[in-house]
């Protein structure tokens, strides 16, 4: 199984207006997969940078898992400069 980090940084106020659309987002991920997912935020940010996590967990498939997450990230309507930001980290149980 693999685990996904998928991290960005935005302006705060940026990242307080995408909230809905990225949780409808993984919505849609986890419904088309099965995969958990979480979204979370950097707890020792400046006032005026967030940073997002995208933590996605139990990934059997991840060639399946690459393509569903693409697709749901062009359904959300992101900028392409912020999925130009986005970095993944992906890792195995050891």
């Amino acid at each position: 199984m693999q685990h996904w980090f998928v991290y960005y940084k935005l302006e705060a106020s940026v990242a307080r207006d995408l909230d809905a659309r990225l949780r409808r987002m993984q919505h849609d991920v986890v419904a088309a997969s099965g995969v958990r997912a979480r979204l979370m935020r950097r707890t020792d940010d400046d006032g005026g940078l967030a940073t997002l996590l995208e933590v996605y967990e139990g990934i059997a498939r991840p060639a399946e898992f690459e393509s569903t997450l693409a697709a749901a990230l062009t359904r959300a309507g992101l900028s392409p400069s912020l999925v130009a930001q986005r970095r993944t980290e992906r890792f195995e149980d050891f």
